[in-house]
Order: structure tokens, then C-alpha cells, then sequence
């Protein structure tokens, strides 16, 4: 009997096997256990305690972002700033602040705001349009990208063409 997808030798193309019989059984191989991971220890055994909601509450009231619109919004230990910004990296726990930029010269994650001790720094995420630093002057430096850059207090920050005020809280 023919099966289908399967095509048969004519006959005598094949000799005949006499050492086999007409039963299937199956067969479970033998498995060796696999080896197990133990990730090593953390480099510091006692973990640093968890700041407070009292002391978090403080530090996110330490610096504001005051964007175009008037909207002031509390930076606390980072602020991821774009179009749709993500978390990566160190910043895993970083907040987001999403900013509509109808002149889409802001990338969609284009730079992070941290509190570094009583001051603010900023760091350009490689955008495709920079960052800026603004001062009480008017006179405009550049920030290079991947570079914690400390922000004087009364500078502002430009994201390509969007303008963020930093103001302590």
C-alpha cells in the first residue's frame, strides 16, 4: 500500500531484512541532568535601605522641569525627556516625561535630568538634535552627547528647538 508523499522501490530494488521485526517500540533516551547557574553573590550584601516616601517626596520636590505650556513637573532622581521616551539602562527607574514638540525636533528619547547633590545635570542620549544649555545672558553652549553636564541654576535647556526651564522647587 502506498502512502502518500512516501513512493515504494520496486520490487527486488531492495533486498529483503531478516533482523528486523514487524513490532515499533519506543525508545526513551537516557538524559543527563543539565548543569544548574547560581549566580554569584551581589558584590554588596546588605543592600542600601529604600529612601522613604518622606525623603523621595524631597528629593522629587528639589528641582522643577517648567515646560512651554507653564506645566511644572518635578524631576527627583531622573527624567527621561522625549517624544515617547523609554527606560534603559542605569535609568530603569527613571521617571518619563512624554513632551509634544510640534516642530518634531525633540527624538523620542532625546536626553535624561538628574538631581546630582543640590544641583541638576543633564545628559544627551545621542539625539538627533542635540542638547543645549541657555544662559541668563542668552549665550547658548553645546552639551555633548552621552556627558553628565552640570546645569547652572537660571539655565535652560533646549531638546533640538524645545525649550525647558530648570527652576529649584
Amino acid at each position: 500500500m502506498d502512502t502518500p508523499g512516501f513512493i515504494t522501490p520496486p520490487p527486488g530494488l531492495v533486498p529483503p531484512r531478516h533482523d528486523t521485526g514487524t513490532q515499533t517500540e519506543r525508545v526513551t533516551p537516557q538524559r543527563s541532568p543539565l548543569p544548574a547557574f547560581n549566580p554569584p553573590p551581589p558584590a554588596n550584601p546588605s543592600p542600601a535601605p529604600a529612601p522613604t516616601t518622606a525623603a523621595f517626596a524631597a528629593l522629587a520636590a528639589a528641582w522643577l522641569a517648567v515646560l512651554p505650556t507653564g506645566e511644572r513637573v518635578p524631576i527627583g532622581d531622573a527624567l527621561l525627556i522625549g517624544r515617547n521616551p523609554v527606560r534603559f539602562d542605569a535609568w530603569q527607574r527613571a521617571g518619563l516625561l512624554p513632551i509634544d514638540d510640534p516642530a518634531r525636533s525633540v527624538s523620542k528619547t532625546h536626553a535624561v535630568l538628574e538631581s546630582a547633590g543640590a544641583g541638576i545635570r543633564v545628559t544627551d542620549l545621542h539625539s538627533t538634535n542635540g542638547v543645549s544649555l541657555v544662559d541668563a545672558a542668552g549665550s547658548v553652549s553645546g552639551v555633548a552627547p552621552g556627558v553628565p553636564t552640570p546645569v547652572p541654576t537660571g539655565t535652560a535647556v533646549l531638546l533640538g528647538t524645545y525649550r525647558v526651564q530648570l527652576v529649584p522647587a
